[in-house]
């Protein structure tokens, strides 16, 4: 909604630098410090981008790119020269543990209380509940008038900064075990498909949810069906899911635009032969006979009208019925007044 869907990609890149210092400095893969440390460059990221954007001299699509491509190389600049004998696997990073997440255990005083991925997750969640709960006037005041905002005194740049974060931690959270590629495919495809069901702000975030938690159950139980690692499928999942809703969604699907575009198309054919009829100009629907195509589509909008009695034949003319002149004055006064 506020044009910052790709920031996610540029978070998936821009963690790099925190995680690889953060490491460098406590040679622990369990740390807290390297949850913290990415979450701050993530933050980094997101000033850097802003701070481009204040300048007016670069589009925020630019400064972002900018920003997370140069944070990404002074990312791997530093593995290469600080952590040459440290094992990074680039599969890990680019698709996630998801398939093994469960095998790491949250353990205190013997008690086994679950993945420690499924219970940071769960912390996430709370905390984005809670965030959007209490905020949600304010930050709906925030993305739509910016400036009607800033005159009751919300502070939007605030706000903004606050969702930021926390898609900052978000992502750093679910890094580990979903990786870049499904971090974006779950950020981007189900908010992308709901807002082509709805355009309501606290139904389109229901929707998003319920998209992506069937993107999710689909994409993993094909992926036990086709004996692969889940991250691929559940990312597939969410760009069909967003394909299906595309074409077939009941508001903006593909398909119901067309139809909806056809039919004002014969209707627009049907207002000009009925004018032409009215006007005596009966050589307009042979002019093509030449071009089969042409003449086809005319040959079926008089049969249509035919069978709708706005027209009839007599001596190889046509002529308006009563009801025709009716249709077509009421078709004349219809595009009058949209005029």
């Amino acid at each position: 909604m506020n044009r910052q869907a790709m920031v996610s990609e540029g978070l998936s890149h821009a963690v790099l630098p925190g995680l690889a210092i953060a490491f460098w400095i406590s040679r622990d893969y369990n740390s807290p410090w390297l949850l913290i440390a990415a979450g701050a460059s993530g933050l980094v990221m997101i000033w850097l981008t802003e701070a481009f954007q204040r300048t007016k001299l670069l589009d925020p699509d630019a400064s972002l790119g900018i920003v997370f491509a140069g944070m990404f190389s002074l990312g791997v600049l530093f593995v290469s020269n600080f952590l040459k004998q440290t094992h990074f696997h680039a599969d890990c990073i680019i698709e996630g543990n998801l398939a093994i997440a469960s095998l790491d255990r949250f353990e205190i005083g013997g008690w086994d209380l679950g993945p420690k991925s499924w219970l940071v997750m769960l912390l996430i969640l709370i905390v984005q509940i809670l965030f959007v709960s209490v905020c949600y006037k304010e930050l709906k005041a925030t993305l739509f008038d910016p400036e009607l905002a800033s005159r009751f005194g919300l502070r939007p740049r605030l706000f903004q900064l606050l969702w930021l974060s926390i898609v900052s931690l978000t992502t750093v959270a679910a890094f580990n075990v979903a990786g870049s590629i499904l971090i974006v495919a779950l950020m981007i495809a189900p908010p992308a498909a709901a807002y082509l069901v709805t355009t309501r702000l606290h139904h389109l975030l229901l929707v998003s949810a319920i998209v992506g938690a069937v993107s999710a159950m689909i994409g993993f139980y094909a992926s036990l069906f086709l004996d692969v690692a889940p991250t691929g499928t559940v990312a597939s999942a969410a760009g069909f899911v967003f394909l299906l809703v595309l074409f077939c969604s009941p508001s903006n699907g593909f398909i119901v635009k067309q139809w909806g575009h056809w039919q004002r198309n014969r209707a627009t054919l049907e207002c000009l032969a009925l004018q032409w009829i009215k006007d005596g100009s009966q050589d307009r629907f042979s002019f093509s006979r030449g071009r089969m195509r042409p003449f086809r589509k005319w040959q079926y909008i008089l049969k249509r009208l035919n069978r709708q009695a706005l027209i009839e034949q007599a001596s190889g003319h046509y002529a308006l019925t009563p009801a025709g002149h009716k249709k077509l004055a009421a078709k004349l006064a219809e595009f009058n007044a949209a005029h």
